[in-house]
């Protein structure tokens, strides 16, 4: 099998992504360092970092079974679906060969589809004993009802982890660390095989023209120095608006700063602030941690002082965000990395990078990345005819993907676009080895997760009350998460 060093080098900072975990949900080391050049590097007729699939799952015939994924595809999250022939586009066709490739080893084929909304499906498959969908791929915020509900199976048990191995480098290990109930039970996973994992990365979004034009210090330096955070930021973006069309209105035909929105962007700012909401108890389970109670009171003042206060910023518009930055009006944005793919950036005159997200001061190690909680996780829902099966087309897809989509995905798409910028290649290296996940996100819906019924709610309706409404939302979280317990406790599957 031919690969490109330039191949291996990018595997490589993928098993860094997928492969390694630490206590704070990112792997050891996370600092953005510099790329290797790998310009003019010859084809390598071998590829000996390439772990081969198990012989156990190379060995597997299934005499040509149908397996159906349900997916869903609402909201423009069509991340993850599996395309039905070649697209002539390099992701697109790298996912339909794989899924051809998991078809060949297994002599299994996958077909996919979308029957919105999701969870009434599954439920009413679940209520009838039906066993059409053989796996299940939705959000991770909006699947969560479906294994509270005792819809999944335990994919470490079951026969399922037969042949799906959650210890894979090609699943998501810092997610699998942080998702786990109790010791022994997982009832859904991603990685590889969920491109929206990366997708969905919240990334702040550079126009290097415009701050060559202002003046600007350059940011990589920033980073690479460890000063990006919260505070520079906000001075950073505090004199940089500029009325460009004479009139008394803060419109979109002015110049900002940055474009930040009072609800979604609130949620960044608890991964790349290491703010930590759950612990474990000694029998694995989750209690609530408090020890960043006072980071957090400090990061909510930030966003109320940065969205209301400060003249730089401009609250996004979800009909003018893009047009802003993408026309050359805003030095900053923090978007999604797949916007990346957007004919705005695509098209865009003057020259831009990407960034990390800051972080809260300083002191604070490492820059962490925040992936939006739409992001695809995949279940194996308790009506299914052979779960042994399942196991073995996950973790054979997930290996496809691993070493066939994410290398085109990663250096083709998102590098390719900043095949001139050795920067912004080292920054997407470091963001997507360090990302911070916590089980709250996982289980938001469960929970009732404090940023999504508090922060984002205050900050959006400019209240400063939320030292008392964070309070009064954790004291309920106690019997909350003993509850949470004693629902999945109850399920012998």
């Amino acid at each position: 099998m031919k690969k490109t060093l330039c191949i291996l080098i990018v595997l490589a900072v993928l098993a860094m992504s997928f492969g390694c975990s630490s206590e704070s949900g990112g792997p050891d080391s996370g600092t953005v360092t510099a790329a290797a050049d790998t310009s003019g590097a010859a084809e390598s007729t071998s590829a000996p970092d390439i772990e081969p699939l198990d012989p156990e799952l190379e060995d597997l015939d299934y005499g040509n079974r149908t397996v159906s994924i349900l997916y869903r595809l609402g909201n423009n999250y069509e991340y993850d679906y599996i395309p039905e022939e070649l697209m002539n586009d390099p992701v697109s066709d790298s996912i339909y060969n794989s899924i051809q490739m998991v078809n060949e080893k297994l002599g299994v084929e996958i077909r996919s589809y979308n029957r919105e909304p999701l969870n009434d499906t599954v439920g009413t498959m679940i209520a009838s004993g039906d066993q059409t969908y053989d796996i299940v791929c939705g959000s991770v915020y909006y699947t969560v009802p479906m294994l509270t509900s005792g819809y999944m199976l335990n994919l470490l048990g079951n026969g399922i982890d037969t042949y799906l191995n959650t210890e894979s480098r090609w699943w998501a290990q810092y997610w699998i660390e942080k998702a786990m109930l109790g010791s022994d039970r997982l009832y859904s996973i991603t990685g590889a095989s969920a491109l929206s994992l990366f997708k969905c990365l919240f990334v702040t979004f550079y126009n290097k023209d415009l701050g060559n034009d202002l003046g600007i210090e350059d940011l990589y330096t920033v980073v690479d120095e460890g000063r990006w955070t919260l505070d520079y930021l906000s001075e950073l973006v505090a004199p940089l608006y500029l009325s460009l069309n004479g009139d008394d209105e803060r419109d979109a035909e002015d110049r900002y700063g940055i474009i930040m929105d009072s609800y979604v962007n609130c949620d960044i700012f608890w991964s790349s602030c290491d703010i930590t909401l759950f612990d474990r108890d000694e029998d694995g389970w989750y209690t609530l941690d408090t020890s960043d109670r006072e980071k957090l009171y400090g990061v909510f003042d930030w966003l109320y002082q940065i969205l209301y206060n400060n003249s730089g910023v401009r609250v996004k518009d979800a009909n003018t965000e893009y047009e802003i930055f993408s026309g050359g009006n805003s030095l900053l944005g923090f978007f999604h990395l797949a916007d990346a793919e957007l004919s705005q950036f695509r098209n865009m005159q003057n020259e831009y990078g990407i960034l990390p997200t800051p972080k809260y001061d300083e002191k604070q190690k490492e820059y962490y990345t925040y992936s939006h909680d739409q992001y695809n996780v995949f279940m194996i829902p308790k009506t299914v005819a052979d779960p042994e099966m399942c196991g073995a087309v996950l973790e054979t897809m997930a290996y496809e993907y691993y070493y066939h989509v994410m290398p085109v995905y990663y250096d083709i798409v998102l590098k390719g676009r900043y095949a001139n910028d050795p920067q912004s290649r080292r920054m997407l290296d470091g963001i997507t080895a360090n990302i911070k996940i916590d089980p709250g996100w996982i289980y938001a819906l469960a929970l009732d997760l404090p940023c999504a019924s508090v922060l984002r709610s205050l900050i959006m309706s400019q209240s400063q009350s939320f030292a008392s409404s964070f309070a009064n939302t954790t004291k309920k979280l106690p019997s909350m998460l003993k509850a949470f317990r004693t629902t999945f406790e109850r399920f012998e599957y």
